[in-house]
């Protein structure tokens, strides 16, 4: 969010974000393909919890290696390239908020843990594209118990990932041209999304007849629509944080992204917990998740300072009581 709030003005700074994650989910989306095609199947999908892997032999340990290599040089090269060209700012500010001032990390930390608005957004984000990411990692191995092979298991998340990257940049453009319906937008398509992955997890688990065409149109549409939505989420989280900044409410964003992905894996984990014939329960936690997503997104109060501020070229202090009292409740110390 540094990048695009430093270098777009408003009605490109949320096309922006769309593009950048446009580029996540292609990234992602490629050790899907490479993944399955690279590392030949094997009968047992987690190593022995005893050690004893005489099972596995020489060649999967080399074809395993030679994808660990893959991924290790693209990750370089990305270093690389941001090492050589990185310029932090443009010469200009797009944006008055670009230039405005912002309260410190530690105001700003006191700030968002009152702003109840903000972390509805932060469970919002982390309980879909945490847990889907979270999902992701372990896919293969929930889905091989329902008879579905490490391959089309990878051709699944390669397709869905592949097809949310013009999604990302459409639902951008059109929360830039619709901002006062963002709200809206983030509910109705994270439903969408949540009724094609309740299809999709009723198919693996044969609630009804299953149909692999179906199974596949249900877990790509609903891909589409879990990774789309994370453009308006950050936007959102940025205007119902501000004028805390971006970096520090993004970051916040990442890390409740992250710890939802871990909780996930680890639930394959913990001893006990789940039998190698109880883990497609971990379709349940997913579904959970996102119906607890738009709860949370319904119950977001649509906030617009930011807007306010870059569509007029204001300050806060010129903005309108009810913006300034909105402002104040949220706990920000403004000096007249």
């Amino acid at each position: 969010m540094y990048v695009t709030v430093n270098w777009f003005p408003t009605k490109e700074r949320i096309v922006a974000t769309g593009v950048v994650m446009a580029t996540l989910n292609t990234g992602i989306a490629i050790p899907f393909l490479l993944g399955p095609f690279m590392v030949p199947d094997s009968k047992n999908t987690t190593l022995p919890r005893d050690n004893h892997v005489t099972e596995y032999n020489d060649e999967y340990f080399d074809k395993l290696r030679s994808y660990l290599i893959v991924q290790g040089v693209l990750l370089i090269l990305t270093v690389v390239f941001v090492l050589i060209y990185f310029p932090s700012k443009p010469k200009f500010a797009p944006t008055a908020s670009a230039v405005a001032a912002r309260v410190s990390v530690k105001e700003g930390l006191r700030v968002l843990f009152r702003r109840g608005n903000f972390w509805l957004i932060v469970f919002a984000y982390s309980l879909t594209s945490g847990t889907f990411n979270g999902y992701g990692l372990t896919f293969d191995v929930i889905l091989t118990d329902s008879n579905i092979s490490q391959k089309v298991a990878g051709l699944l998340g390669f397709v869905g990932l592949v097809a949310s990257v013009p999604t990302n940049i459409f639902i951008g453009s059109m929360a830039a041209l619709y901002s006062r319906w963002q709200k809206f937008m983030n509910v109705t398509i994270l439903t969408l999304g949540t009724i094609c992955f309740v299809a999709f997890v009723a198919e693996v688990q044969v609630w009804i007849h299953r149909n692999m065409i179906a199974l596949w149109i249900f877990y790509v549409v609903g891909t589409m629509c879990i990774t789309g939505v994370v453009p308006l989420l950050f936007d959102m989280s940025t205007e119902s944080s501000y004028p805390v900044s971006e970096e520090l409410s993004s970051t916040i964003m990442v890390l409740g992204n992250q710890m939802m992905c871990n909780v996930f894996t680890v639930l394959l984990e913990i001893p006990h917990l789940l039998s190698d014939q109880d883990k497609d329960k971990l379709n349940y936690v997913l579904l959970v998740s996102f119906v607890a997503a738009v709860v949370c997104s319904a119950l977001y109060r649509a906030s617009n300072v930011r807007l306010l501020i870059d569509a007029h070229s204001i300050t806060i202090d010129q903005l309108d009581s009810r913006s300034i009292h909105q402002i104040r409740n949220a706990g920000v110390r403004m000096s007249h």
